[in-house]
């Protein structure tokens, strides 16, 4: 008599979870110090104290997307509603960003960057491209095109994860 599929996938080989694993820790270890790296730029260049990296990538994203709204900068960044409240509060008490209302619908903000935003946005994204040509500066095309490929498909998984509570 047949066996009926079970909605428990198959329990993966021991060799793929240690593959699996081990790429996820290594994922981990250079995301991390990839962060501290970038973090350490910034306190020695001594520019932006008091604003982090998350700050200045919100900054970055609003540059790119004039009118963006703090729905957009959550699923953009990946961050909750009240980290990211926080968040573009701080950039407005730095007279970094403004908030405007929506024509359409007054609930919903549209956020834009002051000269000075545009500036340290600027300055963030020049500080990115410098690291990033460090870090990844020696791959060459074909290996830096199938590690961006692998890792928007890591990204793609993860915009649809929902945490467990």
């Amino acid at each position: 008599m047949p066996t009926t599929p079970t909605s428990t996938p198959p329990t993966p080989a021991p060799a793929e979870t240690s593959l699996t694993v081990a790429t996820f820790v290594a994922f981990m270890t250079a995301s991390g110090h990839a962060q501290q790296i970038l973090k350490a730029r910034m306190l020695a260049a001594d520019v932006e104290q008091g604003l982090g990296p998350l700050h200045l990538h919100a900054l970055c994203l609003c540059q790119r997307s004039p009118g963006a709204t703090q729905q957009q900068l959550v699923q953009s960044m990946g961050r909750d509603k009240g980290q990211m409240a926080r968040l573009i509060r701080e950039l407005e008490d730095r007279q970094l960003l403004v908030r405007t209302p929506d024509e359409r619908d007054r609930r919903v903000w549209r956020l834009s960057l002051t000269p000075e935003g545009a500036q340290k946005s600027a300055w963030f994204l020049a500080l990115e491209a410098t690291l990033a040509e460090d870090l990844f500066g020696a791959l060459d095309e074909a290996e830096a095109a199938s590690l961006y490929a692998v890792l928007q498909t890591v990204q793609a998984r993860m915009n649809g994860w929902e945490p467990h509570a």
